[in-house]
C-alpha cells in the first residue's frame, strides 16, 4: 500500500510540473479546456483542464483560477471534453478524403494547440499527432516524423490511445527511423515481423512474413525493400516492391506510387539495360511496369526517366506442335459412340489363338465306328422298313 508521504510527495510533483509546463517545453496555444471528469469514487464533476502529464491532470472548478492536481486513477479515471468532435472535424475529413496534405498541416495545428490534453485517456490531441504522423508516412515525408516522436502528444499515443492505433504506431516509428536513415531500428522493426528461417526455409531468398493485416504487410515489405537496397541487393528489393504495390494496388495510391517508382528505378538501373544488345525478357519487364504505371495509375504521365520504356511489350506467341501422323488418333467427330462399341475383331482374334493354343484331341476309334445323329436317324428307318 502506498504510504501517505509518498501519495502526497507524488501529488506535489504532478502539480508542479503540470503549472510549469514541464512537459510541453513549448508556450501553449490554449490554456484550458472545458470538461467533465469521472472521480474514482464514481462521481461527475464539470470543470477545466488546465494541462496533464503521464501522472495526473491539473483541473480547476472555476475558469481561469488556479486547478489543482488530481492522480489518474487513484483520483480520476476518464475525461469527456465539450468540444473534441468539433476541434478535430476538419482535420478528420482531410484525411479521410486522403487530402494527406491538407491533414499533415491541419492535424499538426491541433496536436500542437492543445496539448494540455496530451495524457488524457483516448485524448484527441494524442489521435491528432498519430494521424499527422501517418499523414507524413503515406506522402514518403519520413524525415519530418523523426523529430514529431519526441513531443509530448507522440510519447503519450502508447499509454492512452487504443490498441488499435499501436501496431501501426510502432510501424510509423520505423518510417520515422528510415527518414533519419537510422536502419538499425528499421531492421529490428521488420525482423519481428519476419518468420525465422530454420531447416528448408533456409534456402529461401527472404524469410516469409508473419501473419499480419494486409495494410501492415504492404508497410513492412517496402521497408524490406529499402533494407536490401541500402545492403546492396537490388534483386531482392525488386520482389518487395513489387509485393508492396501488387498488394497495395487499391489501399494506398500514395505508397503504390512510390513502390512502383522504386521498382522502376531499380530496372532502369540493371547492367542488362547498359549493354548494346539487351536481354529480351529483362526489357520486357520494365516495360511492363512503365505501361501499367502510366496507363492504369498515372493518369497518361510517367517520370520522364522511364517514358522510353512505357510501351506495351511484345508477347511472343507459342507456335503450336504439328501433329506428325494424324491416323494414329482416332476422330471422334465423324462417329461418336466408335469408343462406345465392342471391338468385334478383337474378341475374334483373341478366340482364334486361344483355340489354335489349345491342342486338338485324337479321335478315338469307336469314334469313327459312330455314325452322327443324322445317320443314326436314317438306320432307324431303315430297320422299321
Amino acid at each position: 500500500m502506498t504510504s501517505p508521504r509518498f501519495a502526497i510527495r507524488a501529488l506535489c510533483t504532478v502539480v508542479v510540473g503540470l503549472v510549469l509546463g514541464l512537459d510541453t517545453g513549448r508556450a501553449q496555444a490554449v490554456k484550458e479546456l472545458s470538461v467533465m471528469i469521472l472521480r474514482s469514487d464514481g462521481k461527475r464533476q464539470r470543470g477545466f483542464i488546465q494541462n496533464s502529464n503521464e501522472n495526473g491532470l491539473l483541473f480547476s472548478l472555476v475558469e481561469g483560477s488556479p486547478g489543482s492536481g488530481l492522480l489518474w486513477e487513484k483520483q480520476v479515471t476518464a475525461v469527456a471534453f465539450d468540444n473534441a468532435d468539433e476541434i478535430m472535424r476538419e482535420a478528420r475529413a482531410a484525411y479521410n478524403q486522403r487530402d494527406y496534405e491538407s491533414a499533415a498541416e491541419q492535424l499538426g495545428k491541433v496536436a500542437d494547440d492543445y496539448v494540455i490534453a496530451a495524457w488524457v485517456p483516448d485524448s484527441f490531441a494524442a489521435e491528432a499527432r498519430f494521424y499527422q504522423i501517418d499523414s507524413l508516412r503515406r506522402l514518403g515525408r519520413w524525415k519530418e516524423i523523426a523529430p514529431l516522436l519526441s513531443k509530448p502528444t507522440a510519447k503519450a499515443i502508447p499509454k492512452v490511445l487504443t490498441q488499435f492505433y499501436q501496431s501501426q504506431f510502432v510501424l510509423n516509428q520505423a518510417w520515422g527511423a528510415l527518414g533519419a536513415e537510422r536502419m538499425d531500428f528499421v531492421r529490428q522493426a521488420v525482423s519481428a515481423r519476419e518468420v525465422p528461417q530454420t531447416g528448408a526455409a533456409k534456402m529461401l531468398p527472404s524469410p516469409i512474413f508473419k501473419k499480419m493485416p494486409n495494410r501492415e504487410l504492404v508497410q513492412v515489405s517496402f521497408l524490406r525493400a529499402k533494407l536490401y537496397e541500402s545492403e546492396n541487393k537490388p534483386a531482392l528489393a525488386l520482389n518487395d516492391y513489387y509485393r508492396s504495390f501488387t498488394l497495395n494496388f487499391s489501399y494506398d495510391p500514395v505508397m503504390t506510387d512510390l513502390a512502383m517508382n522504386a521498382a522502376l528505378a531499380i530496372q532502369a538501373k540493371d547492367p542488362v539495360m547498359q549493354r548494346e544488345k539487351k536481354d529480351e525478357l529483362v526489357v520486357q519487364q520494365i516495360q511492363s511496369l512503365a505501361f501499367l504505371y502510366k496507363n492504369a495509375f498515372g493518369k497518361g504521365e510517367i517520370d520522364p526517366a522511364y517514358a522510353a520504356f512505357a510501351v506495351k511489350p511484345k508477347i511472343v506467341q507459342p507456335v503450336a506442335k504439328e501433329v506428325e501422323d494424324e491416323e494414329e488418333e482416332p476422330d471422334m467427330k465423324e462417329d461418336p459412340d466408335a469408343a462406345k462399341k465392342p471391338d468385334d475383331s478383337k474378341g475374334k482374334g483373341d478366340k482364334e489363338k486361344g483355340d489354335k493354343a489349345k491342342p486338338k484331341k485324337p479321335a478315338k476309334s469307336d469314334d469313327k465306328a459312330k455314325p452322327d445323329k443324322a445317320d443314326e436317324g436314317e438306320g432307324k428307318d431303315k430297320k422299321g422298313e
